[in-house]
């Protein structure tokens, strides 16, 4: 019967997931690179630079949501930057593969400021093994073909940024196109979403400078949510963060520069809501190189 439970409560879960939170993934370590979650930002930065992420959501449930990221923005002669990014997401007998172009471009607005535009183009590629699912039914119509659908996307983003502070407006998913349709009873299309942030950078004394942001988003079909987030620079070497998510999550993070050309992150997520009966909080590693220092 505890097992039966815990196949409901996962089912119960993973179709409330996949319904939209899953064409939207969810960074702890968002903060120490922007491009992740704003295509405005992509090779922006002077150096060439590689990310490798792996995120673990809601530890201690089978077939739970995981994520595994790689990025890469290349700052260009002038004023462009292009990113390109691959996302894998699973969960349960879902698998979900981004496959991300980004564009960006740089005005200067005054001496101090800059207006960062960029776009994405992407590509979804979406599959769930339905099949594989044990239904009270045997030979169940409805779970007796697999899944598998691919969707073109665009992304919009746009910043202003200075050397202290920074603000960006992002709307994602503008096509919404049903990812799937089984016999016409059960939709699952792309939700757009609006992400609205900023950051300010306060110098403490020569050591420590500290960072207070926030980062508002709506998603189409789902409550207004938001993170309120604070993170604090050691001699421009060790960062230790804090995060607090709207109703939902607590969450700490770190980020150390190992060498000149390497910095490694950690973030965890404490959950305030009814999932922390069930599982044992979120984890999240970001390894981070700067590919100019090694070649």
């Amino acid at each position: 019967m505890m097992l039966l439970k815990k196949l409901t409560f996962v089912l119960l879960i993973t179709l409330a997931y996949t319904g939209i939170a899953q064409n939207n993934v969810d960074y702890s370590l968002y903060n120490y690179s922007l491009n992740l979650v704003n295509p405005a930002f992509a090779g922006q930065k002077n150096n060439t630079e590689l990310l490798i992420s792996s995120r673990k959501q809601w530890s201690g449930i089978p077939d739970a949501p995981k994520t595994s990221t790689f990025s890469l923005n290349i700052p260009l002669k002038g004023a462009v930057g292009l990113g390109l990014s691959v996302v894998n997401d699973k969960i349960f007998v879902f698998n979900q593969t981004v496959v991300a172009l980004d564009f960006s471009y740089k005005l200067k607005m005054s001496r101090d400021h800059d207006l960062l535009f960029g776009i994405k183009a992407k590509g979804n590629m979406y599959s769930g093994s339905i099949d594989k699912i044990r239904t009270a039914q045997s030979n169940d119509a409805l779970f007796s073909v697999p899944i598998n659908k691919f969707n073109p996307n665009f992304s919009i983003g746009a910043a202003i940024v200075h050397e202290d502070y920074y603000t960006h407006l992002y709307i994602d998913n503008l096509l919404t196109d049903n990812r799937y349709e089984l016999k016409r009873k059960s939709k699952n299309k792309n939700h757009y979403n609006v992400n609205i942030g900023g950051g300010y950078t306060l110098e403490l004394n020569e050591i420590l400078k500290l960072t207070p942001s926030v980062l508002v988003r709506f998603i189409e079909g789902a409550p207004l949510s938001f993170d309120v987030n604070t993170v604090l620079n050691i001699k421009e070497f060790y960062n230790v963060g804090m995060s607090y998510s709207w109703n939902n999550a607590i969450q700490l993070n770190s980020l150390i520069s190992a060498t000149k050309w390497f910095d490694i992150g950690y973030g965890y997520n404490l959950y305030l809501n009814d999932l922390s009966t069930y599982q044992n909080g979120t984890h999240e590693i970001l390894l981070r190189f700067n590919v100019d220092e090694i070649l």
